[in-house]
């Protein structure tokens, strides 16, 4: 629940006091019914947690003490989920749950296949699909907003970005994820890689073309079983096993 978790973009450490606004502040008073001198959890996005009490709850804002501050988490295994644009309510369930599941980036990719352009309204979109980041990870309680970036073409984002790891789901090809996730011996199970990067295809899948230009540029192609799945249902099954298997 994000009843007692909100998110503060910023604590100035020199002060006992910070002050929530804007739609936390809305949610806080008018939402959750927050009362004085009950204790909430602020998150500031960037692994840092604080215990906060009530101490006034105003018109346009929320003042609280700060009781004490909860150490940055360590993100151990960073994971960037670059996926192609599917249609809207799509994108967001997959950002949400993402988030929740705890990447570190977020990429939004234009591909052939891709039935979405939303170039002419993408900072709207952007804002929307940050929001949408904020609340899931209060409602995970992972301290950790990722961050997402504007939509990228598939070229560019093979050519710039990098990972310790880097996987293609492929409908056609590639070992299956669970046995990447638990081999023994030089692999990964004891110290999973520091960097994990998965592209997951649009509703149409990938291309041949495309398919062949990643594998080409170091990308590993993996399977999740024979049954064909929805992009959405893809990248939340993806994750939830590095969850299981190496985040846990």
């Amino acid at each position: 629940m994000t009843s007692n978790r909100f998110y503060i973009s910023e604590v100035d450490t020199q002060s006992p006091y910070v002050f929530l606004e804007g739609e936390e502040h809305h949610h806080l008073s008018r939402v959750s019914r927050i009362q004085l001198k009950e204790e909430i959890w602020l998150i500031d996005g960037s692994g840092r947690s604080y215990l906060a009490r009530v101490e006034e709850v105003e018109k346009e804002k929320t003042k609280l003490f700060i009781l004490k501050e909860k150490g940055r988490k360590k993100i151990d295994t960073e994971i960037t989920l670059a996926q192609s644009l599917v249609k809207s309510k799509n994108m967001e369930f997959i950002i949400q749950k993402s988030a929740e599941l705890g990447i570190a980036r977020f990429i939004p990719l234009m591909t052939s296949r891709s039935v979405v352009k939303i170039e002419e309204k993408i900072e709207s979109k952007l804002g929307r699909w940050e929001r949408i980041a904020r609340e899931a990870v209060k409602q995970s309680g992972n301290p950790w907003v990722p961050t997402i970036s504007p939509p990228m073409d598939l070229k560019k984002l093979i050519k710039e970005r990098q990972a310790r790891l880097k996987l293609l789901l492929s409908e056609n090809r590639g070992k299956y994820f669970r046995d990447i996730l638990t081999q023994t011996g030089k692999s990964f199970r004891k110290r999973p890689p520091s960097s994990i990067m998965i592209l997951i295809g649009p509703e149409g899948g990938w291309t041949r073309e495309e398919e062949d230009f990643i594998l080409a540029n170091g990308f590993e192609a993996v399977s999740l079983g024979k049954n064909i799945l929805r992009t959405e249902t893809a990248a939340i099954c993806a994750l939830a096993l590095i969850s299981h298997f190496w985040i846990l």
